[in-house]
C-alpha cells in the first residue's frame, strides 16, 4: 500500500508540476489570474474544505455506529463530488440571455435527485448493515 501512496503523491506532484510550469510559460495575459486562481484553490482547500471534512469525519467517527460509518462516509463523499461538479450548472455560470439553449435543463433538480438516490442508497445499505449486527 505504501507503494501505491507514493506513486499517486508523486503523480500528483507531477501534475501540479505541470499546472504551475504551464501556466508561468503561457504567452497570454491571463497568465497571473491563472497563478492567483491556482494559489487560491490550495488556500481554499487547506483553510476550508479540509478543516469542514475533518471535523465531519470527527462528528462521524463520534455519533455514529460502527456499523453505519462506512455508508455515511460514503453518501457524504459522493454527495460532495456531484455537488462540486454540478454547481456550476445549477448556478449558471455562464449563463447568457441570448442564447438559452447553452442550459436547457432544471439543474439543480437534477441535483437534488442524484443526491436523493445517492441517500437513498446510502440508507438501504445503513438499514441492511444494521440488521445483520442485530441478527
Amino acid at each position: 500500500m505504501n507503494r501505491v501512496r507514493l506513486l499517486l503523491g508523486a503523480l500528483g506532484v507531477a501534475a501540479m508540476t505541470y499546472a504551475v510550469y504551464g501556466s508561468l510559460t503561457e504567452d497570454s495575459e491571463h497568465a497571473v489570474g491563472h497563478g492567483l486562481f491556482l494559489v487560491g484553490v490550495v488556500i481554499a482547500h487547506e483553510l476550508v474544505l479540509m478543516p469542514i471534512a475533518i471535523g465531519v469525519g470527527w462528528l462521524i467517527a463520534r455519533w455514529l455506529p460502527g456499523w453505519s460509518r462506512g455508508a455515511v462516509a460514503g453518501g457524504l463523499y459522493a454527495s460532495a463530488v456531484v455537488a462540486a461538479i454540478a454547481l456550476p450548472f445549477v448556478l449558471g455560470v455562464g449563463r447568457t440571455i441570448d442564447n438559452p439553449s447553452k442550459f436547457p435543463l432544471n439543474y439543480g433538480r437534477g441535483l437534488l435527485i442524484v443526491l436523493g438516490v445517492v441517500w437513498l442508497a446510502v440508507a438501504v445499505v445503513v438499514l441492511l448493515r444494521r440488521r445483520r449486527v442485530r441478527t
